[in-house]
């Protein structure tokens, strides 16, 4: 398994083992993300999505 299938699914668990209302927070912020990004470049979208995901790990 790669490093990036063994990530995303970690991450599907967590958000498995939130609360009804939590999850829905998420998987609709996650869908209005994906929505934005088909307004752009795949490439660029994709870099810009690393950009934001490192700048709030970062916080």
């Amino acid at each position: 398994m790669k490093e990036e299938e063994a990530s995303l699914m970690i991450i599907r668990h967590a958000i498995e083992k939130l609360d009804v209302d939590k999850k829905q927070q998420v998987l609709m912020c996650a869908d209005v993300i994906r929505e934005v990004m088909q307004k752009f470049d795949n490439e660029n979208a994709g870099l810009a999505l690393m950009l934001v995901a490192a700048e709030v790990a970062a916080e």
